[in-house]
């Protein structure tokens, strides 16, 4: 692998709902759906451009307050991509992790969640995080409350503490830091995702909803990390 290329990709899906507006559509969920397809995709690209990581916005700790209708239909998504997909993450030999505050979920739902890392935990080729029910600041204060408490129980020195330490207490824990984030439709931020683990990463934004990025709107994403001079302040 080159010196200069993607290790981790960071992708925030934006732009689903626009797109069934966009197209008439009744229901925003079927934009959700067509992105659902795009999700896959991009799975399999990053296989053919040797990306070993990819983590994605599949649902954040803010989406909770949508409509009841939307969360339903995104959970139900979701659901069906881990009981419908996981042979074929299999076949592509792509591992499944779930990130963020899975507490929150259905027993039904995380049953399912647990069942699919399960299945998929020898798969070596494309380490999948889908981030589910997260929050930045939240995955923040969770590993915060879980290295309290093994201090609270003698089982750290909080003198001891380092970055590198506590990065184990995060939901990307053993994950290396992201080094290019895409984010799609055409907003210019992070919107609470994986901010300690984007310190250096490139920023990039595109214009395309998510139901309509290209596997050559991949790579020209990669092509532009190929001309960034990465020093991390050195």
């Amino acid at each position: 692998m080159a010196d200069h290329q993607v290790r981790h990709l960071g992708v925030i899906m934006d732009g689903n709902r626009r797109w069934a507006r966009q197209h008439l559509l009744q229901s925003v969920l079927k934009g959700h759906e067509k992105g659902g397809d795009t999700f896959v995709d991009v799975c399999r690209w990053c296989e053919n451009a040797e990306i070993p990581y990819l983590t994605v916005y599949a649902f954040s700790t803010e989406n909770w307050d949508r409509s009841q209708t939307e969360v339903s239909g995104l959970f139900r998504l979701m659901k069906q991509f881990f009981v419908e997909k996981m042979d074929l993450c299999i076949e592509m030999d792509t591992r499944v992790r779930v990130i963020g505050d899975v507490e929150r979920l259905s027993p039904e739902m995380l049953d399912v969640v647990r069942r699919a890392e399960e299945r998929s935990k020898d798969c070596k080729t494309l380490n999948l995080q889908i981030a589910i029910s997260y929050g930045g600041r939240d995955e923040i204060l969770r590993g915060i409350r879980k290295y309290t408490a093994d201090v609270l129980a003698g089982r750290e020195d909080p003198q001891e503490l380092t970055e590198e330490l506590f990065e184990r207490y995060l939901d990307t824990a053993g994950i290396p830091d992201v080094d290019l984030m895409i984010r799609t439709g055409g907003n210019h931020r992070l919107s609470n995702f994986l901010p300690w683990q984007t310190t250096y990463a490139e920023l990039y934004f595109t214009d395309v909803l998510w139901p309509d990025f290209s596997e050559a709107d991949l790579q020209e994403a990669l092509a532009y990390y190929r001309t960034i001079q990465i020093n991390k302040g050195r």
